[in-house]
């Protein structure tokens, strides 16, 4: 294949900006190597002009499935150093598109994901900074996706590939060298990578409830790096929306985007996780669309935002003040291309780690629950009826079954043995049998992993007795469900 002339230092006009390293529907061969400068139409602001940014342009942006984000292509491009104000440097070219760049904790590198030509699978590969060295992470047999930088050489993607004959995603953690490769996550939820807190959790979305099929709602999720602790970052059940996009600020925030619309769009309302705070709250003009909120320094943000109210949306790079709820000033437009998904090069800090403590070769995870009776659904915060026993159910090839049942003591408490990574979900029943509560999304278990939870639905703002549960002074055994065998034939 004849590579086209390469282009150096020349300014070329705006209507051929659209053209450049991007594929278009027909599929045309790009035209400009790595380190070329290309003028943009309006130059960055000052904001932006203080630390260089990288961020993606593509000539189309369809709605909020992954792989087919950018149908004519797209590229990632940086500010250009050393160049007039307003140029971009196209650090891309031999890919049909490239999206999600993340910098490394240095600054020194950057994570994205690329897809050679189109229709062939996206995978993660790394670069330097100014576009060198790049190189082919992932090599799997799937789509992969928006990787995140974590601590001690490692980085959480997303891959996409088919569960039951159905579109599905998972998080997955692996080295940055490309070993190390599998999933953390283990329900039917669609799990989706969002960003890594700095308190080392990863912040995912996902289908709200967890269940097969539920697309139409999506939440928060943290869970750490092993596949542990997966619970809700807010319980968000007042209004149906997916929630994405997601980035967290210095102190602690995190901000997202919310689509209310059940049909799928690009981009939505710019809203807010406060620390401390129990519900989001809206950010943006409810006028304005706004895609990829990425922190700039405290209190700014830089945000991708279209003013266009239907047809096809065009987004361009503001700067937005977090503390005041209100867009500033214009940081890049490109006349033809949308600019989004805005990154500043600049050393951020390393995110705490947490060292695990599962056993690869135990053949059932734990649950302990300290109060069933405990729910922020009722009134009073407790459920009336009385609680006899817990059923536990198990979803195996996208049809569910019961594992058994077991007792739960006079204080609400109850300790299981179950199989580890699986989805389950949990019913409560009367001394009858009936169903006082069942349980809507799947969970798991880890491998040795003892998950603890306060109640059902409890509230999460509230901390729970503190006193030793009776599903734990009964000798200290769980029930077994669906693992006894297995524990047994161990011995």
């Amino acid at each position: 294949m004849m590579k086209p002339p390469r282009l150096r230092g020349i300014v070329l006009p705006s209507v051929l900006l659209g053209l450049i390293a991007l594929g278009s529907p027909a599929g045309s061969q790009k035209s400009a190597d790595a380190g070329s400068p290309v003028r943009a139409a309006i130059p960055r602001s000052s904001v932006a002009s203080q630390v260089p940014i990288i961020f993606v342009q593509a000539p189309a942006v369809a709605g909020n499935d992954l792989p087919r984000r950018y149908p004519q292509g797209s590229r990632i491009v940086r500010t250009a150093s050393g160049t007039a104000t307003g140029e971009v440097v196209s650090l891309t070219p031999e890919f049909f598109a490239a999206a999600d760049p993340q910098v490394s904790f240095d600054a020194s590198k950057v994570l994205f994901a690329a897809q050679a030509r189109s229709g062939e699978r996206w995978q993660i590969w790394e670069m330097n900074a100014d576009g060198s060295g790049k190189r082919q992470v992932t090599r799997l047999d799937a789509d992969c996706l928006r990787p995140v930088y974590h601590a001690h050489e490692e980085f959480v993607f997303t891959v996409l590939a088919s569960r039951d004959g159905r579109p599905a995603s998972q998080v997955y953690v692996g080295k940055l060298d490309g070993t190390e490769a599998h999933p953390v996550t283990f329900g039917p939820g669609s799990f989706q990578v969002e960003t890594v807190l700095k308190d080392g959790r990863i912040l995912v979305s996902a289908a709200s409830p967890l269940v097969p099929g539920a697309a139409a709602s999506g939440e928060l999720y943290v869970l750490r790096h092993d596949g542990t602790g997966l619970q809700s970052l807010r319980c968000e059940h007042r209004q149906p929306a997916r929630r994405a996009q997601a980035a967290e600020l210095d102190d602690g925030s995190v901000v997202f985007v919310k689509n209310a619309r059940a049909e799928s769009r690009a981009g939505g309302e710019l809203a807010m996780i406060r620390r401390g705070a129990l519900h989001n709250s809206l950010l943006s003009p409810l006028a304005a669309t706004a895609m990829s909120p990425r922190a700039l320094d405290a209190n700014k943000l830089i945000v991708a935002r279209s003013d266009a109210p239907t047809g096809k949306p065009k987004f361009d790079l503001y700067a937005f003040d977090s503390a005041r709820g209100r867009f500033g000033e214009l940081i890049y437009r490109d006349p033809e291309l949308s600019s989004l998904e805005a990154v500043p090069v600049a050393a951020h800090p390393v995110p705490r780690w947490y060292w695990s403590t599962l056993n690869p070769q135990a053949k059932a995870g734990y649950f302990v629950c300290l109060d069933a009776r405990q729910s922020a659904d009722e009134p009073d915060g407790r459920i009336a009826t009385p609680i006899a026993r817990v059923r536990v159910l198990i979803l195996e090839a996208n049809q569910e079954r019961s594992l058994g049942e077991a007792t739960v003591e006079d204080d609400g408490s109850f300790y299981i043995a179950v199989p580890p990574d699986q989805p389950l979900r949990f019913e409560l029943l009367d001394a009858g049998g009936a169903v006082i509560r069942a349980q809507r999304s799947w969970i798991w278990s880890r491998p040795g992993e003892e998950r603890g939870c306060v109640g059902c639905h409890e509230d999460k703002s509230v901390a729970p007795e503190n006193r030793w549960p009776l599903a734990l002074k009964r000798f200290d055994t769980p029930t077994r469900l669906g693992v006894e065998a297995e524990l047994k034939a161990a011995h």
